[in-house]
């Protein structure tokens, strides 16, 4: 009955609720019990089965490539692996494998052959690779393949949607070293296992084969490039060393002295020990011409004369003594002790011509005797002369030796310092060029490493093996939580259909429904017949 203009009390909404309450249980019958048959006997169920994969980033050593390390890297290379996993490749062999049971069965078996060989060795490990590697390349397979990538595009479409990958670091990809392989998979619960089971195999699979695909070709290059710099750069840098050190094996190791420590060697030290002895001798020589000719201008020309001394008076030897610089006699101990006692008896000689006269013995000696000393100093001078002149003579002959050894010592030198730039050039090249031949050597064996880690899948491994849904616990539907919204679902539609079904319910079935309904005082009623009451 329609009451807009008014409010219901709560005992009218219980009223209208059990006043239908066949048909409220009916509804939730009907929507519990049918949800309930569907879920059981119609709908298809599927299964869900994981797989968890555990990796480690390998450290990229390929010459051809460099990886930098950081949280930026590892997150790059787990997207990485993401793509390879939802790849057409990886997913079309694995669909193809799920739907096949030979192909699953001989896959199986290369399988265990595979896991096998990872406790015995390289070369079984090798061995096993290559067998499953010629399996993936088989024409029936790549056949199949091809075929589901064409042809099944809607099955292979919903195979897709059906898997997914997961990270426990979520959106930070680069904080975890695991990821979890879902898929789910209508019908038989094995089906589901086997799907994520071959899913991770064919990933290790494929990424096996683009590790090899991006190593063989690095391999390759850098061979080449080391025998083409051993047969040129390399080889010529050699060859000019060798023959300069076979041309000029006399002044390697002076070379080899200068280029290391920079300091002089041999024919520089001679020249240098030349250079200054050289120049004493040019002080000395110099000095003794000063000498020689101070005492040739000083001294009578008769003096230097054979018998010339003899020959001269008294007078004369006072005199030439008398010009002799007092400095020439200081500078010789001889001279100065000449002079020394030359002076003592020119003292006694004073002394003696004051007390005596001429004719006294004593003055008579003692005169006599500073005449002969007189006479010993000026021959001594002389002599001195003349030993300057000798050795002013020697000096000079002794000076262009030095001229002439200095003259073969520098061109000797200069010949050593034109050679010290080519032997350090040459030097300088081979080194780099040998060095650089390490470097690429270094390179060739990174390139083999990375070669050998790429024929096993050293870095990922299974955690744990694909988990085995229950039968009585599809992952869709979910019987017991579809039933259980369908009959919340049904009671509010069964609800709504009562509260319905009295709004278009005009039947006055009490004298004051009659009265709210008219407006107007029931002054009486009769007893119903059937549902209607009669005022």
């Amino acid at each position: 009955m329609n009451e807009s203009y008014g409010t219901r009390s709560l005992r009218e909404i219980v009223r209208i609720l059990f006043r239908h309450w066949v048909l409220l249980v009916l509804i939730v019958l009907i929507g519990g019990l049918g949800t309930y048959l569907v879920c059981e006997y119609v709908v298809q169920k599927q299964y869900r089965s994981d797989i968890s994969l555990i990796f480690k980033r390998p450290v990229n050593r390929s010459p051809v490539s460099t990886d930098a390390a950081g949280e930026r890297t590892l997150e790059v290379f787990v997207k990485a692996q993401q793509q390879i996993v939802m790849s057409d490749h990886v997913l079309a062999r694995t669909f193809v494998l799920v739907e096949d049971g030979a192909l699953r069965d001989r896959w199986y078996k290369l399988q265990k052959q595979w896991y096998a060989a990872k406790d015995k060795g390289e070369t079984e490990t090798s061995d096993a690779y290559q067998k499953i590697r010629e399996f993936v390349d088989e024409k029936a397979f790549r056949a199949a393949v091809n075929n589901v990538l064409t042809n099944r595009q809607k099955d292979f479409l919903r195979f897709r949607k059906a898997v997914k990958l997961e990270t426990p670091g979520g959106e930070q990809v680069g904080m975890t070293e695991t990821f979890k392989l879902s898929v789910d998979q209508a019908g038989d619960p094995m089906k589901a296992h086997y799907a994520a089971d071959i899913l991770a195999d064919m990933y290790m699979v494929r990424y096996q084969e683009i590790q090899q695909e991006l190593s063989d070709p690095a391999v390759r290059v850098i061979n080449d490039v080391i025998r083409d710099f051993r047969d040129t750069e390399f080889a010529q840098a050699i060859d000019d060393y060798q023959n300069f050190v076979k041309t000029n094996s006399d002044m390697i190791g002076v070379l080899e002295q200068l280029l290391k420590s920079g300091t002089e060697h041999g024919t520089q030290i001679i020249l240098t020990k030349v250079r200054e002895n050289d120049a004493s001798l040019f002080m000395d020589l110099t000095r003794d011409k000063a000498v020689y000719d101070v005492l040739r201008k000083t001294l009578p020309e008769k003096v230097f004369e054979s018998g010339g001394l003899d020959r001269l008076s008294e007078p004369e030897i006072h005199s030439a003594l008398s010009i002799i610089p007092t400095e020439f006699f200081r500078e010789n101990l001889l001279f100065l002790e000449l002079s020394k006692n030359m002076a003592r008896l020119e003292e006694k000689k004073s002394e003696l011509e004051a007390q005596y006269t001429d004719g006294n013995m004593d003055v008579r000696y003692i005169r006599e005797e500073v005449a002969r000393n007189k006479r010993r100093l000026l021959d001594a001078v002389v002599s001195y002369a003349r030993g300057l002149e000798a050795s002013i003579e020697a000096r000079d002959q002794q000076k262009r030796m030095y001229e002439e050894l200095v003259t073969k010592t520098r061109e000797e030198q200069n010949e050593i310092h034109a050679k010290l730039a080519d032997y350090a050039r040459l030097k300088n090249e081979f080194e780099v060029a040998q060095k650089q031949l390490e470097t690429l050597q270094v390179d060739r064996m990174n390139a083999m490493s990375n070669k050998l880690y790429a024929r096993e899948t050293v870095t990922i491994n299974k955690l744990d093996p694909a988990s085995i849904p229950a039968a009585d616990k599809p992952v869709v539907p979910l019987t017991g939580i579809y039933t259980i919204v369908a009959v919340a679902v049904s009671m509010l539609l069964g609800i709504a259909f009562a509260f319905l079904a009295d709004h278009f319910d005009h039947t006055l079935r009490s004298s004051i429904e009659a009265e709210r309904y008219l407006g107007v005082p029931v002054l009486g009623s009769i007893k119903r017949r059937g549902r209607r009451l009669i005022v």
